[in-house]
């Protein structure tokens, strides 16, 4: 029986080589974004992380990659972990919004697994606030208004 708080151990804005900021060596085709989100997985294992959100300026590119990273993980024996035991990742966004100047972080929900493969993300500035518009791989738009 479950008699208590539960608490884990989260990185809520990591970002990829496809991000505008990062500083190192870029993962461009495929193969590379594979191997990419597999050295990021075996990472977060080492620092006992319990969950990361994908936090990229303005992109999704790397999330699904990265999400198949965390499924796939095995143990130092090659057993599949447990998925309670899984790496949870959160598909996000960091906003930078020009009206007012401000930088804002946006996370889905993990099992929001229709989220964006190919970037596609717009922020608008408007006098009642924002409009981000993220287009999902079954071809719906889903609209935030903030």
């Amino acid at each position: 029986m479950d008699k208590g708080a539960h608490f884990y151990k989260c990185d809520f804005q990591v970002h990829t080589p496809r991000d505008a900021n990062w500083e190192g060596p870029a993962a461009t085709t495929p193969e590379e974004r594979k191997a990419y989100a597999e050295e990021l997985i075996q990472a977060c294992r080492a620092k006992n992380l319990d969950a990361i959100a994908i936090t990229d300026h303005h992109d999704f590119t790397f999330f699904p990659y990265i999400k198949a990273a965390a499924a796939a993980e095995v143990d130092p024996t090659g057993n599949p972990i447990p998925k309670e035991d899984q790496i949870v990742v959160y598909p996000g966004l960091e906003l930078t919004l020009s009206s007012p100047p401000s930088q804002a972080i946006l996370i889905l929900d993990a099992e929001f697994d229709d989220v964006i493969t190919v970037a596609v993300s717009t922020v608008y500035g408007n006098r009642s606030g924002f409009l981000i518009r993220l287009l999902t791989n079954s071809a719906v738009t889903v609209e935030l208004r903030l």
